[in-house]
Formats: C-alpha cells, structure tokens, sequence
C-alpha cells in the first residue's frame, strides 16, 4: 500500500500542489508579501512545509485505508501498527518532500512553470525515479523509496520459495500465469542505511528549496521577463490637458442581427489556427518537419513510431485547447460571441485536427501508397480521437495539466506495447481503431455538453 501510494501521488501530488506561487501572483497577495521584510528562502520554505503537509494529510487517509483494509482483508490475524505504519512515516513522507521540492523548484524557474515543466516532471522525475528502483541496485538514488519495499519483499519471498528470481508488478493480475499464491511477510526490517538514505532525501528536499531562492524574483514584475532590473524608469514628460468634447461625433454600434450575427467559420478556424501554433519558435517547426519527412523514408514499424513522436511533440499545444479562455480571462468575450458552441469551439476542435494530421501525414501518405486500409484507419481514429481528448480534458478542468498528464501516460503505455486497447497510433497490429473512432465521438459531444453548461452559468 506504501509502495503504490508513492507510484500514484507521487506523480498526481506535483500537479496538485505545484500553484501556490502562481496563486499568490494572480491573487495579489504576492505583491503584499513583496513589501514585507520576508526573505525569499523564509517564503519559499513556508510553501514548502505547506505543499509538503497537504500531500502528507492524503499520506494520512491512505495510510488510514491500509488499516482497513488489514482489518477487513482477513490477511493477518493481529494488527501491527508500527510494521504497517513505518513505510508511510519513512518512505512516503520523504518521497513526498520530494516531490513538494520540486513543483515549488520548478514554480520558481520561467521555463519550467507551465507545461514544458511539466512534462519535464514525468520524463525526468517521475520516470527517472521507477526507472531506478529497477536498474540501480542503490538505496542512496532511489528518491521514491520503493526499492527498500522491493529488496525487503524479494528476500522475504526467497526465503521460502527459492526459485523466485526478480520481479516486481502492481496489479495486472491477468497478466500472470497461473494461479496467484500469497506468502507471509513481517514487513520491512529498518537498518541504519535505510534510515539514512531517507533523511538524506528529506535533506536534499530542503536543498532543492533553498536553491530555488536563487531563480525566484520576489514578484517583481520587472525581474520576471528580463531577469534583472531596469537601470532606470523611463519619465515621459507631463501631458499638456486637451478638453475633447465636441470634437468627435456621437457613435452607435449596429446590433448584430440578420447576416451579421451569423458564424464565419472559415475565418474563425484560421484564428484559432493561428492561436493554436502562436509562440512556437523555428526551432518547433524544424523538430516537426524532421519527424513528418521521417515517416516518409522508414520502415513501417519505425514510422508508426516517429508517428507517436510527432503526436506527443504536440502536447503543449494540444493542452491549451478549451482552457484558454479561462487562463487568458477572455471567456466573457469569446462566450458572448456569435455561435460559441456551433462556430468557435468546432473551429478549435479542427485547429487541432488539422495540425495533428499534417504532423502525421508521412505515416497517412505511405499507407494510402501501400493500399494499408487498416492502417489508414488506426491513423485515422488517432487523429480524430487526440484533439477530442484534449479539448474535453481543456474544457472540463478549465487547464492544461490534466490533458498533459494523462496523455503523457498514455504515450508511455502505448510505446511500452502495454496493450492493444490502449493503442491507436498502431505499434501493434490489433489496434481497435473503431473504439477510437467513438470515443473521439463521444469526447467532443461531451465537450459541447460542458461548454454548454459553462454558456448558462455566464
């Protein structure tokens, strides 16, 4: 139960915490703590201790489920509170200054506070982190923790059953052969290495923190572009006062009624084309052509896996789509403009479309060239069922971290060949494209459904 509750939060925990910066800014309570006599190290700490007892307070619900579940598992005969307890205390807590570190470190770093930052989370610590459980026999840089689990489970087992020669899996019961067999297991025996390591951890949390003093610009809004102060404020000399009255004539807008209220769609769909690739740099566009004229001149199992490359080279944009008007505050606007649910959210869906086509079409053009109908299917049920994701995640959450989460995951699961279900770029051969197809469907028709209600809650 430790050992998931580190897998689980400790990649849903970042994203939960990782706002306390950005909530002082926008809220203004930023600029009051700016006139404060607090040093930057003393405000960073504060958030960490409080990110660090929010993860620690679903730590405790967790934990408080284990006992439960001992109780009423009918797996032990008594109730050992400090064998089931310690690993929360010394392994989740530790794990959990970690990654409350983290999201304040990156908070604190332009680059990484949106969502470049966090897909640097999954692939650089998250990832990194299970990664070393399993290949790095080393207590000392396995920040998560779970390798003591592993180790002291493994030992455990081999005692009794010597065959036993590695492996560790949450779950997938279907993917074991043969019946599942249960083994006695006292718990993890502390040592001083241990116990160590974890403090350790908990040390180099709080090192993380400090350093983050070094980026952090207090909320001084002339430090945050730049990164370093004006030498001097630019005095515009005083304005002579000019009456304007009668100068001007009286103005009267024309309401929109007739012709003029209806939807120009095309128009529409190439604002939000160009909003969906606006701020991307040269240097996108030269990752993304030499991804599309690879899929043209590989084998067909390598250019399905540039095509997944492609797809996921995409994600911040994808992320943005039915979220920005909530983190622009433009939704006033665009909600009372004409047709917002038949005219501009349509236009945004196929914004979308069309640029996940185009970064896909070196896989699309070799399969209608080898006459790979089912190919083409499995491409053509991706394409429809990524933008209908994100816009319904967008939508739905009013953000962007949900949709990079989830679709980072699934990129993971589906280059790991996890499972044809989960498939539809078609690394393997039995991907159901139709699911897909319905799916994309019922996302988008969804996505109408919550933009809706968003419509009569003004």
């Amino acid at each position: 139960m430790a050992a998931s509750t580190i897998l689980v939060l400790s990649l849903f925990g970042c994203y939960l915490v990782k706002n306390s910066i950005e909530r002082d800014m926008h809220t203004g309570v930023g600029q009051i703590i700016a006139t404060t006599p607090i040093s930057r190290p003393a405000y960073l700490v504060g958030k960490w201790l409080s990110n660090w007892a929010v993860l620690a307070a679903l730590v405790v619900i967790l934990a408080i489920a284990a006992i439960l579940m001992q109780l009423f598992g009918g797996e032990a005969s008594g109730l050992d509170l400090v064998k089931l307890l310690s690993p929360f205390a010394l392994l989740v807590l530790p794990a959990m200054a970690i990654v409350a570190a983290v999201a304040l470190l990156f908070e604190t770093i332009p680059l990484l506070r949106g969502g470049f930052g966090n897909v640097v989370y999954i692939f650089f610590v998250w990832m990194a982190g299970i990664m070393a459980v399993f290949l790095i026999n080393n207590i000392w840089v396995d920040w998560m923790g779970m390798r003591v689990v592993y180790s002291s489970m493994g030992e455990a087992l081999k005692a009794i059953y010597p065959a036993y020669s590695g492996g560790f899996m949450f779950g997938f019961k279907s993917l074991l052969v043969g019946e599942l067999q249960t083994f006695d297991y006292e718990g993890i025996r502390w040592t001083i290495e241990i116990l160590a390591s974890r403090f350790a951890w908990v040390a180099a949390a709080a090192g993380l923190v400090l350093s983050g003093s070094l980026f952090f610009r207090r909320f001084d809004p002339s430090l945050e572009k730049t990164g370093r102060r004006r030498k001097e404020a630019i005095v515009l000399p005083e304005a002579e006062t000019v009456s304007m009255e009668g100068k001007f004539p009286e103005t009267v807008l024309t309401p929109l009624t007739g012709s003029q209220g209806r939807s120009r769609f095309g128009a529409v769909f190439l604002a939000e084309l160009r909003m969906f690739l606006k701020g991307q740099s040269w240097w996108w566009y030269v990752v993304a052509a030499g991804l599309l004229v690879a899929q043209l001149f590989t084998l067909p199992e390598a250019s399905r896996l540039l095509l997944a490359l492609a797809w996921t080279w995409q994600v911040l944009l994808l992320s943005a789509l039915g979220s920005r008007e909530k983190r622009f505050d433009t939704h006033q606007l665009v909600f009372s403009s004409p047709h917002p649910l038949t005219g501009q959210l349509p236009a945004t869906w196929l914004s979308a479309f069309t640029v996940t086509a185009l970064l896909g079409s070196g896989v699309l053009m070799k399969s209608l060239a080898a006459g790979d109908w089912s190919g083409l299917l499995v491409w053509l049920g991706g394409a429809l069922f990524v933008p209908s994701l994100a816009l319904f995640l967008g939508v739905l959450t009013g953000g962007s971290k949900a949709f990079e989460v989830v679709y980072i995951l699934w990129m993971y699961l589906i280059l790991q060949k996890t499972s044809a279900g989960l498939d539809f770029v078609g690394l393997v051969p039995a991907s159901p494209w139709y699911i897909f197809v319905m799916l994309a469907a019922l996302l988008a028709f969804l996505a109408v459904i919550a933009r809706g209600s968003q419509l009569r809650a003004g």
